[in-house]
């Protein structure tokens, strides 16, 4: 087992994530999204309804900014994910019990089938650089890495990071080879733009990205 890389400061994470041609104001907007559908949940829904209404939104909107970049939906073993045919790597939306801290790996709110578990480990190959043509040219989709947005949403303390977990046992994650900090504990107010009571919430702005010292 390999220990788990913590990406957390500013300045790695926003190069982490250009790896991929990804920033974190747009991983932001899709925790934005999710917040918002989450918070429509009203007493007379089903008790299962804030999650899934969360994970429906946030899916959607993962795939509204990244299918602008080239991704494509997959639903390969019926997992809902996006596909980057170019890196080979996909990301699906998950809902989480935590988010960005160090001592506690984050687990996912519903669990995990076989499906997703053969996923993340055929994904391990693209730890290897030996295998990498081999994984292109034989059912690429099949073997790319598979990463977790996790989003945590409770109240006010939002939370988000994206996960590679290294594999999926007793229907969660069981460890991660890497782990990069979106939202941070106690980010969410100072992220989340300011507005009057009586001013309309507008669908495009810019987020002010800041880490507390």
């Amino acid at each position: 087992m390999t220990a788990t890389r913590i990406v957390s400061q500013d300045y790695e994470v926003g190069a982490r994530l250009a790896d991929w041609d990804l920033t974190a104001k747009e991983m932001i907007e899709v925790v934005r999204h999710a917040v918002a559908a989450k918070a429509s949940y009203v007493l007379n829904f089903p008790l299962n309804a804030a999650g899934q209404l969360s994970y429906i939104h946030g899916t959607g909107a993962l795939r509204d900014i990244l299918r602008l970049k080239g991704w494509e939906i997959d639903r390969t073993g019926n997992i809902e994910a996006t596909y980057n045919p170019k890196t080979g790597m996909k990301i699906v939306f998950q809902n989480s019990d935590s988010a960005c801290e160090d001592d506690r790996d984050p687990k996912a709110i519903s669990d995990k089938g076989p499906a997703a578990a053969r996923a993340v480990d055929l994904g391990q190959m693209s730890l290897f650089p030996e295998f990498e043509i081999e994984a292109q040219q034989q059912k690429a989709r099949e073997n790319a890495s598979l990463w977790y947005l996790c989003v945590y949403i409770n109240g006010d303390d939002v939370r988000a990071e994206l996960s590679f977990p290294q594999s999926i046992e007793e229907k969660q994650f069981k460890n991660f080879n890497e782990r990069i900090y979106i939202i941070r504990p106690g980010e969410w107010a100072s992220i989340m733009p300011k507005q009057d009571d009586d001013e309309t919430p507008s669908r495009d702005f810019e987020i002010n990205v800041t880490r507390k010292k």
